[in-house]
């Protein structure tokens, strides 16, 4: 009887020990996801010398010329595929048109990889023998190579434009509002703000581990339970000279698919913070708009850079 009692406690103070020690696991496990000391450390494994700094992908389409003289005080990069031509007609005509404020110099780049169809890189081609505002690299043009897209963009501004003042990466889809970003944001009268990056602040952003989601993402790829702060991809706007910066310390990591977080990963590494927009300039907020409703509310989109989810009639 008395032996049966003893193996029972021994058994009951081995259940408790291994409780205890899961217990320590997981509270270093949830230390580990909320203490800034490991927050601030992204570990992403290197595949490219951090020294090595060029195209990632030859030019298709270069325009190396395209900053020659005055430096632009604003560079728009604007993703899009290739076949989109209608769209990118359309926003030359509108937000993105270089003559739009009076007085600031802006230069449009659309940001473009190849497309599978040889019939659509013809008219591509054509289309920039016209404009001379795409730029285009020879990758497929696909969602998971969105990252590559925007850091060919970076690597365009920081080699042949490398004294732009400012540059805003920008979805084709939103509303923008130059005036609003130029006028009251950057504020050409005043310095130059450095280190200066700022959009839509994403805080709380986690890694999906769902295989079937299209954000899929492997530990293998991101241990981490958090992503680092960083810009929602619709739009975010930087000072000139972390553009240089940016790129290089792309360079020296592990592409990841996600744009955006990419980009929040560069600048936690560099030691940037991000600022905290004055206001709700930023939004993400659907909206549909045309000339008629812009003339008759007005007030709707001049406190606004960026409103998301916008189908333009054209």
């Amino acid at each position: 009887m008395g032996k049966r009692i003893t193996q029972n406690l021994r058994t009951i103070k081995v259940k408790i020990l291994k409780f205890c020690l899961s217990f320590l696991f997981l509270a270093t496990l949830a230390l580990m996801a909320f203490h800034p000391y490991f927050v601030n450390r992204i570990w992403i494994p290197s595949t490219v010398h951090p020294r090595i700094v060029g195209p990632l992908y030859p030019y298709l389409i270069e325009e190396p010329l395209q900053c020659r003289g005055e430096a632009p005080f604003l560079v728009l990069l604007i993703p899009f595929m290739p076949q989109d031509v209608l769209v990118r007609d359309t926003l030359r005509k509108t937000w993105a048109n270089e003559s739009l404020i009076p007085g600031i110099s802006i230069k449009r780049i659309f940001l473009l990889g190849r497309s599978f169809v040889n019939d659509i890189e013809i008219s591509v081609e054509q289309e920039s023998s016209t404009f001379h505002d795409i730029v285009q690299q020879d990758f497929l043009d696909t969602y998971r190579n969105l990252t590559v897209k925007t850091l060919m963009g970076i690597e365009w501004v920081s080699r042949l434009c490398p004294r732009a003042s400012y540059v805003m990466k920008v979805d084709a889809d939103m509303f923008f509002n130059p005036w609003f970003l130029v006028r009251r944001i950057l504020q050409p009268e005043k310095p130059l703000k450095l280190e200066f990056f700022t959009g839509l602040i994403i805080t709380i952003g986690m890694p999906f581990r769902n295989r079937g989601s299209k954000w899929y993402i492997p530990y293998a790829t991101y241990p981490k339970f958090f992503y680092p702060y960083y810009c929602s991809g619709t739009g975010y706007v930087f000072s000139g000279d972390l553009s240089p910066r940016i790129y290089k310390e792309a360079m020296g990591l592990t592409l990841f698919p996600f744009e955006d977080v990419f980009v929040g990963i560069c600048l936690e590494r560099m030691g940037v913070q991000i600022s905290k927009p004055g206001g709700k300039w930023f939004s993400q907020r659907r909206a549909e708009y045309n000339g008629l409703i812009i003339l008759l509310n007005p007030l709707l989109f001049m406190p606004l850079v960026t409103l998301s989810g916008v189908e333009t009639f054209v």
